[in-house]
């Protein structure tokens, strides 16, 4: 059976979409047959790095108009072998946006079903990791993410609101629902570990502690620093996430 990934943050502008991008393709590297879902529909951004050739996005899928194979989109090029890797695009149309903005609570009941349908039709696909990237905060669409996960990642910053958000979401969703999760302490000022403390019920996991790189910016939306620069001390970091994640699953199981 497949593994699931939901990739996480308090607030936006924590790079959790770059970090689930490089992820992905962090897993294929490894042989892994990975899927990554873009999720986050009220900000979809996944398109950016890669535009999808498909006539069926995930927005569709959790309308019941099509099914997941339908939607995702294979990358066909060596910078995922000796892997393979499919990625499903969420509507990036403000239309469509505005559409999700509008549902209601009976149809993120039923998203949630679909969601556990569509993680079983990956993995009996031959799908081996499955990585979720959700929206930010705690809006429906991101809990039914987060709740259809084996792991959780949560991105976040070294700023007082990121955490202060951080901490509220790891006791008030994370742990009642019974979820592993680590964090990701993003764009830091030191290299040094970040120190998380304050928490009311757990100690915080941290997974990897990741310096504040101007250049990943001047670089652009469209690159994948794992492939193009694997010695880059984001990449290293997003390596050894993998690592410390197939850990954890080993444990577990």
């Amino acid at each position: 059976m497949g593994k699931s990934i939901a990739v996480h943050s308090s607030k936006g502008g924590s790079g959790k979409t770059s970090f689930s991008i490089n992820l992905a393709f962090a897993y294929a590297s490894t042989g892994k047959s990975v899927c990554l879902l873009d999720a986050d529909l009220k900000a979809p951004s996944v398109f950016n790095y890669m535009f999808p050739d498909s006539n069926c996005w995930l927005n569709d899928v959790l309308d019941g108009k099509c099914g997941i194979m339908d939607a995702i989109v294979e990358v066909v090029d060596d910078s995922v072998a000796p892997g393979k890797l499919s990625v499903g695009y969420c509507n990036p149309d403000i239309d469509a946006v505005r559409e999700i903005s509008g549902k209601d609570r009976k149809w993120q009941s039923k998203a949630l079903k679909i969601i556990m349908g569509i993680k079983n039709d990956l993995f009996s696909s031959g799908i081996d990791v499955l990585i979720i990237d959700t929206g930010p905060g705690v809006d429906f669409t991101s809990v039914n993410a987060i709740a259809a996960a084996d792991y959780v990642i949560m991105v976040t910053r070294p700023e007082r609101s990121h955490q202060k958000y951080m901490e509220q979401i790891i006791d008030g969703i994370y742990i009642p629902l019974d979820k592993d999760y680590g964090v990701i302490m993003n764009k830091c000022h030191e290299k040094d570990p970040i120190s998380i403390s304050g928490m009311t019920n757990s100690e915080v996991p941290l997974l990897a502690s990741i310096p504040c790189l101007c250049d990943i910016a001047l670089r652009g939306d469209s690159e994948v620093l794992v492939v193009t620069d694997p010695e880059n001390l984001f990449s290293k970091a997003v390596f050894t996430v993998v690592k410390n994640i197939e850990e954890c699953f080993s444990i577990s199981d």
